[in-house]
Formats: structure tokens, C-alpha cells, sequence
């Protein structure tokens, strides 16, 4: 994420973590939410944190709830880079077919959030090392999710 995508999110803001943390990097969207909250100590007038796991059609009316301007999701996602890259992807370029690792229900839940809140909605890809049962997250995403983390906590929550 860089400084050109920081000026878009103003407004209400939802980061929804997406994914299993049994299953290596693919826990890197919750391990995000958990690394906000544990620094926010509280809650955000205009930022709601949500750990979807493996289901991000479970919170979507929790999402629209929220009368979003601004949705991120965060996902392991596999863009073929280097492990820990991160890229900030428009929801219109991610396909059925495409980079996160729950490709179907994470596109039909942007499809279904843009049509009742009319946000901008991306997703925050983290390029995995392994996604493997039982594995802990790469040393790579960590550095990510810390760095993202950063980044959020400086140009957002505490702007």
C-alpha cells in the first residue's frame, strides 16, 4: 500500500480480514486485524476492523451496516511476486479465477457490497510464502503485516 492509495481512504472505513490462520500465510488478513486492534487499544470513530475468516459473506450486512465509503479486504492473494509483497488491487480487476486464495466468495462479496453501499472497495493482497495446514505465518507476511500496520497507523488511524 503507498502513499497514491492512502489519499483515497477518507471517510468510513472497513478493513475486513479474510482467511484461515490454520493454514500458514493464508491467516495474513486476520493477523493484520489483530496486530490494528492490539495497537489501537479501542475503537476508531470511522474505522471498523472485521475478521472474516475463511467467510467474508458472513459480515457482509455488518459491513453495509457500517455505511462505508471505503472497504478493504485483506487476503493472502497470489500475484506471483516475491513473498511478503503487498499490492493494493481495485476490486473491478480481481475474476472468479484470480488472485486471492478464496477467489469465488471474496468477488461475489465485493460485487454484493459495491451494489449496497456504492464504496470503493479493494483488497489488500499479501503475496504468501505457503499456505500449508499447520504451518505459522512466513517471516515475510509478518514483516508485511507489521509494515501495513504501520502505514495504517500513522496516514490513518492517527491522522
Amino acid at each position: 500500500m503507498d502513499v497514491e492509495y492512502i489519499s483515497r481512504l477518507k471517510g468510513n472505513i472497513v478493513l475486513v480480514g479474510v482467511g484461515n490462520a490454520m493454514r500458514g500465510d493464508d491467516g495474513a488478513g486476520p493477523a493484520l486485524i489483530r496486530e490494528l486492534k492490539a495497537h489501537m487499544g479501542g475503537e476508531h470513530p470511522r474505522i471498523t476492523m472485521i475478521d472474516a475468516g475463511e467467510v467474508p459473506e458472513n459480515v457482509l450486512m455488518d459491513v453495509v451496516a457500517r455505511e462505508p465509503d471505503v472497504i478493504i479486504f485483506i487476503d493472502a492473494a497470489d500475484f506471483h511476486a516475491t513473498p511478503g509483497t503487498t499490492r493494493l488491487i481495485e476490486s473491478c480487476e480481481i475474476r472468479s479465477d484470480g488472485f486471492s486464495t478464496h477467489n469465488a466468495s471474496l468477488k461475489l462479496s465485493m460485487d454484493f457490497l459495491h451494489r449496497e453501499t456504492n464504496s470503493d472497495i479493494l483488497l489488500l493482497g499479501i503475496q504468501p510464502a505457503h499456505i500449508k495446514l499447520g504451518e505459522g505465518i512466513s517471516e515475510p507476511v509478518k514483516k508485511s503485516i507489521k509494515n501495513v500496520s504501520n502505514l495504517l497507523m500513522e496516514n490513518i488511524i492517527h491522522a
